[in-house]
């Protein structure tokens, strides 16, 4: 079983990824609306969708690539799966325990795009026409930041215990796929996010989760991912292990432009990552505490100067790559634009967006080809001909979601890294 989901590293060659391309859910906020889903502003659907394209005819040049609604409708076939994911869509949002004989006339088609687009309310009561809802299951205008709702660890699975109550469809989506679709079942959960979660005191989110190596992680703790949900992931993680474990917590402000670690942080090849200096190296570095976990449960927390020199502790020597490159300005407004949030397909190479031109200086000073994405889509380059590559694609739309590449994908399995 431990062939179909597998993940060791954020640089491993890219076997298997899940996305979603965005459609009408995007197109079901209005400035009104918005901030009520975490946007601070209305997206163009026309626009995103292409750029989004662009992502995944760049991703299917180079691995396996899934949609999240197809995986979803597969798993529905199965008629006890669907009746189970009925029981659970129906008791985390009891106002629909009234549709479940209509959900459960629905095809397997049917009910994966409802949960996706929304299942509007009807208008069937006195109360219900008065409301302003329009929806008794709102619409999942996030679900194309797959990240966020899973994360694979070695062979097991995270699933999200997400801190905003709209975004719980999209990890029962997400928990569902790994459980129960041939080719991503895992070989269990170390965290049920759906199951485990409280909402406002255990939460977690895929953003703030890092695979950096065997037996290594980053986990931001932030607005999205507390203290004590990572405390329930180290407890469930001594239970299983047999060899030494490291986990970095590092301590984000709470503020919209550090939702998630890999919005500071990223890893781009066995020598490299991308950061935001001021928050990793500069006065306003964040805590940063390594905790060491034994198979017999004991556990050791201590202070590190800061993420890269806690990381060089696991044999983790990893030269930072600035955001905006030296000039403070270009820092904070890059960063801001998800300049650090790259999306690795092999040690390397890696996707990001082609706005963050002073970032991507920075990465050709390093000695990284910086290529557009149209470059290999219409066959003027292959991205086998480079050793250090960045792909940069359209995102400046995308990027006012409040993610970047790294967000909006989900792998499930790479393959091993030589270190």
């Amino acid at each position: 079983m431990s062939n179909r989901v597998s993940i060791y590293s954020e640089i491993g060659a890219l076997e298997k990824v899940i996305i979603h391309s965005p459609g009408f859910e995007v197109e079901e906020m209005t400035p009104r609306t918005a901030a009520q889903v975490l946007y601070n502003d209305i997206l163009p659907l026309p626009v995103i969708a292409e750029d989004h394209r662009e992502l995944k005819e760049i991703l299917k040049l180079v691995t396996k690539v899934f949609e999240v609604r197809d995986l979803l409708e597969d798993v529905l076939k199965n008629n006890a799966v669907k009746k189970e994911f009925i029981d659970t869509v129906t008791r985390l949002f009891p106002v629909l325990k009234r549709r479940r004989d209509e959900f459960q006339e629905m095809t397997a088609g049917q009910l994966a795009a409802g949960v996706i687009v929304g299942v509007k309310e009807k208008k069937d009561s006195l109360t219900r026409f008065l409301s302003e809802n329009i929806f008794a299951l709102p619409p999942l205008p996030n679900l194309y930041f797959m990240r966020d709702s899973a994360i694979v660890v070695g062979d097991k699975v995270i699933t999200g215990s997400m801190a905003n109550k709209v975004r719980i469809m999209e990890a029962i989506i997400a928990t569902f796929i790994y459980r129960y679709h041939p080719q991503f079942k895992s070989e269990g959960f170390i965290f049920d996010g759906t199951e485990e979660g409280k909402e406002g005191l255990v939460t977690v989110e895929g953003g703030d989760l890092l695979v950096l190596k065997d037996n290594v992680l980053a986990i931001g703790i932030s607005e999205r991912t507390t203290s004590q949900s990572i405390d329930l992931i180290i407890n469930n993680i001594c239970r299983d292990i047999t060899d030494p474990y490291t986990i970095f917590a590092v301590v984000l402000p709470r503020e919209r432009a550090t939702i998630h670690l890999d919005m500071v942080f990223t890893m781009i090849d066995r020598d490299h990552c991308v950061i935001h200096e001021p928050y990793i190296l500069g006065n306003g570095r964040l805590p940063v505490v390594k905790i060491t976990l034994e198979s017999n449960g004991k556990k050791k927390f201590e202070y590190m100067e800061n993420l890269l020199t806690g990381l060089k502790t696991v044999g983790l020597d990893l030269k930072p790559v600035f955001c905006g490159g030296d000039n403070p300005l270009y820092q904070e407004r890059e960063q801001w634009l998800s300049g650090t949030n790259f999306f690795a397909f092999e040690p390397g190479k890696f996707i990001g967006y082609d706005c963050n031109i002073k970032t991507l200086d920075a990465l050709a000073k390093e000695g990284y080809a910086v290529k557009h994405a149209r470059e290999f889509l219409n066959g003027e380059a292959k991205v086998e001909e480079y050793k250090k590559l960045v792909i940069g694609i359209d995102g400046a739309e995308l990027a006012r979601g409040g993610g970047g590449v790294r967000c909006m994908t989900m792998p499930a399995k790479r393959k091993p890294v030589s270190w």
